[in-house]
């Protein structure tokens, strides 16, 4: 267009002039407002500030013919009308109503309006994108700042504004300057590696230098009043600091000591001193308290005319003196023993209460390794229970004065589960198994009937109770069994040997680390059980008094964890356990038609183990370290062992047996079917 030339027109719009559009110059004009007005926003910024404050024209919404509308210049000049983002935002967030082209508006806590242009997927506000914010322009002028809201508000910029700036919610980093005052008020923190004009902390307000471990620079005096707060974050290397060229005055201010998360595996910050400020016109005043954010550690403040100083060293509480048990007693005795400068000892610092410390040694401990020999020995009356039901007289045919045993192969389903009930100092557990068994058996001579057997298991070990521990075991079995009859006396014998593969796996979550342990190793396990039993045949019942004495010998093999500080090591172990058992067996058979019956049988029993029932095993650290002991839950000195059996012929020479059975104690109870 030529200089001086003058367009007019009072219609609210577009308008064509000789074929040239008229909206392209309207529209760099307005972003050329928008760049002075918003100096710290690249174009994409102004862009959004153009659509997101244009008066809508047409149909309600972003549409094809007018897009986002007419630019309005008056509006946009005060800011973004709404924040366009491609994070999804939450239903509940969502402004019911306010869409345009598949495109929804939210509401969100200290930001405001919001075009959601996400997925589905991305459906979530984080603390980032709804309350953090950014500002690196130079604000000056004669007015103040007042910061509102639970957000971030970080100022890069070198600002001189003359007015006061007052922080009255959320956070305000300073990283650039600020030549004015800076007052904090009850909720609000001040934050930031710049430099400020001066400094007063209200009651309930707290100042926290830099953005994790930094350095905040006063030009003028510090003011702490009383109930406020001076938050000193520290590492094996550096700490927080407030370096002023006036007065530092402390009217009975409270100093909490923070951990820099990230100083684990670092070195330590025990026996550490730190200069946390430093005032060139002088300190007055004493610091009310350092405030207890840790259990195992404690601060000391030494002043000096221009500065203090805080030293971090232990507190008078040792690890093993919060256990309440004795397994989170003995871990954490080992624990100590690592001594400052282990990533482990260091993690365990951080524990801010005797709860959180507990909870840590309880997730330490690895109970759950004692915990699988348990379940190997318990899981192990499966396989001689198989084998009695091979060389049993059957309980129907009992009652009918003759033998009626199966010849031939064989396979039997296997499945149960099971609950330990946790106690005071250890922590329960849930069990399953499942598999297959296989053999072949027959009579080799008169009474007398031989079998053998293979078969695979897989079975599972769920620990609560805090500890975040499983474990799965596949297993091997093969066994042989032999029976005699003698008249009304029946006595068996048989034995098996198994193979583990025993996976184990830790989650842990304390103090600040998150460890995924685990480890694989290997366990064989041998048993041998011998059984007397008398028949009784009261037509038409069928009694079988009997009496059982089992051994069973498990050993697994050494081990180490992998992945994380925490790992554990474990030597060999060995376990064995001698069990009795004592009980009546009932049988009747139920004669369905001239060529079928129907075969129902009952068991009760008493189940004693003779040996001790203790599940303890020696573990250590693989970082170093003395070693401790772990006790799991101990196996039921009594337990009722229950039974129920139906069985019948459905066919030539194929039988079908389906069972119930059961082990209950007072801490233990396992049910299964095949």
């Amino acid at each position: 267009m030529i200089g001086g030339t003058s367009l007019e027109d009072m219609t609210v719009g577009y308008a064509n002039k000789n074929g040239t559009s008229m909206a392209a110059p309207h529209a760099a004009g307005a972003a050329a407002v928008l760049m002075e007005r918003f100096p710290y926003m690249d174009a994409a910024q102004i862009a959004g500030v153009l659509r997101t404050t244009a008066r809508d024209m047409g149909a309600p919404g972003i549409d094809e013919l007018y897009g986002w509308g007419m630019i309005d210049l008056q509006k946009g000049i005060r800011g973004p009308g709404m924040l366009v983002t491609e994070q999804d935002i939450p239903q509940e967030l969502r402004i019911d109503g306010a869409y345009g082209s598949s495109q929804w508006v939210a509401n969100l806590p200290g930001v405001g309006a919001l075009l959601d242009a996400g997925k589905p997927t991305q459906r979530r506000c984080t603390q980032f994108n709804c309350g953090f914010d950014i500002w690196s322009n130079d604000i000056s002028g004669h007015g103040g700042l007042t910061k509102e809201g639970i957000g971030t508000l970080v100022l890069s910029g070198n600002n001189s504004y003359a007015g006061p700036t007052l922080v009255n919610q959320g956070r305000l980093a300073v990283n650039g300057s600020l030549t004015s005052t800076v007052t904090v008020n009850q909720g609000a923190t001040l934050g930031g590696n710049g430099r400020i004009g001066g400094l007063t902390a209200n009651a309930g307000a707290t100042v926290a230098p830099g953005n994790s471990i930094g350095t905040l620079n006063v030009a003028g005096d510090v003011t702490f009043q009383p109930g406020s707060t001076y938050a000193v974050e520290v590492s094996p290397t550096a700490s927080d600091r407030i370096v002023s060229s006036g007065q530092v005055t402390i009217a009975g201010a409270n100093l909490a000591m923070v951990l820099e998360p990230s100083s684990t595996g670092s070195g330590s910050v025990l026996g550490r001193q730190f200069d946390i400020l430093d005032a060139a016109g002088g300190v007055q005043g004493r610091f009310g308290t350092v405030l207890p954010s840790y259990l195992f550690l404690a601060g000391s403040l030494d002043y000096s005319a221009t500065g203090v100083q805080l030293a971090v060293q232990r507190s008078a509480r040792s690890f093993a003196s919060v256990g309440l048990t004795d397994n989170q007693v003995s871990v954490a005795a080992a624990a100590e023993q690592l001594g400052a400068g282990s990533p482990l000892f260091e993690s365990l610092l951080l524990a801010p209460t005797a709860a959180s410390a507990q909870q840590a040694f309880q997730q330490l401990s690895g109970e759950i390794h004692p915990a699988v020999a348990s379940v190997l020995i318990n899981q192990g009356r499966h396989l001689r229970d198989t084998m009695g039901e091979r060389l049993r007289q059957d309980a129907g045919a009992v009652g009918n004065g003759t033998q009626s045993l199966d010849e031939g192969a064989w396979f039997k389903v296997l499945g149960a589960w099971g609950k330990a009930d946790g106690g005071h100092s250890q922590a329960g557990y849930n069990t399953s198994i499942g598999g297959l068994l296989a053999g072949v058996d027959g009579e080799v001579g008169e009474g007398r009937r031989l079998g053998l057997f293979g078969g695979y298991s897989d079975s599972s070990l769920n620990m609560g109770d805090g500890t975040h521990s499983s474990a799965k075991v596949d297993s091997y079995h093969l066994g042989a069994y032999v029976g005699q009859q003698l008249d009304a006396v029946r006595l068996s014998v048989g034995g098996s040997y198994s193979w583990h593969r025993i996976d184990v796996k830790r989650e842990l979550q304390f103090a600040g680390d998150s460890e995924r342990l685990k480890t694989k190793r290997d366990a064989q396990s041998a048993q041998l059980f011998t059984e007397a039993a008398w028949s009784l045949d009261l037509q038409p019942l069928a009694l079988e008094p009997f009496a059982n004495l089992a051994y069973v010998n498990v050993a697994s093999d050494s081990f180490k964890e992998k992945g994380g500080d925490a790992a554990l090591r474990g030597a060999a172990d060995h376990r064995e356990a001698w069990l009795t058992t004592l009980g009546l067996r009932a049988g009747q058979r139920l004669q369905l038609s001239s060529t079928r019956s129907l075969e129902l049988s009952a068991t009760l029993g008493w189940q004693h183990h003779l040996s001790p029932t203790d599940a303890t095993m020696n573990l250590g650290f693989v970082e170093g370290g003395q070693g401790f002991k772990v006790q799991s839950l101990s196996l039921d000195r009594d337990a009722a062992v229950i039974g129920a059996r139906a069985g019948m012929a459905v066919g030539r020479g194929t039988r079908v047996n389906l069972d119930y059975n059961g082990l209950l104690g007072p801490g233990t109870r396992v049910t299964g079917s095949a």
